[in-house]
């Protein structure tokens, strides 16, 4: 439960402070809504005027034992100072906050990724780069 505060409350802080108005536009709160039905399960949303967006639904999910697992997934949106529009996506559960936009950075592919195994067939080979399965003598 303390997992979901912090997101909510990590959720709550930074996506206004990125979508602040223009200086002397005020921000109003065009829609909100709220749910939480006391098993686990809620709903939440708002939106502002400067095309902030907010979204989170979440959930319990079976552990195995006695202490299932809460698990968030929403989204939220803003504008960049140069207008661009920023949105991001995430779940947070046993394994933490995971976030997804195409503004954040991904890490390079590894050694054993499918995406450099691709690009491994795909190249080209060079001349004499292929080894010889024919036995000597």
């Amino acid at each position: 439960m303390k997992f979901l505060c912090a997101v909510i409350a990590f959720v709550c802080l930074v996506a206004p402070i990125f979508g602040k108005p223009v200086e002397g536009e005020e921000n109003l709160i065009i829609r909100s809504e709220s749910e939480n039905n006391g098993d686990g399960t809620y709903r939440y949303l708002w939106e502002t005027s400067d095309g902030t967006h907010v979204e989170e639904s979440g959930y319990l999910k079976p552990n195995g034992n006695a202490n299932p697992i809460q698990v968030a997934e929403g989204s939220y949106q803003y504008l960049s100072p140069e207008e661009k529009l920023i949105r991001v996506t995430y779940i947070a559960d046993e394994n933490g906050f995971q976030p997804k936009g195409d503004h954040l950075p991904t890490p390079p592919p590894t050694e054993g990724s499918s995406s450099l195994d691709q690009d491994e067939e795909e190249a080209p080979k060079a001349p004499g780069s292929q080894r010889n399965n024919v036995k000597n003598g």
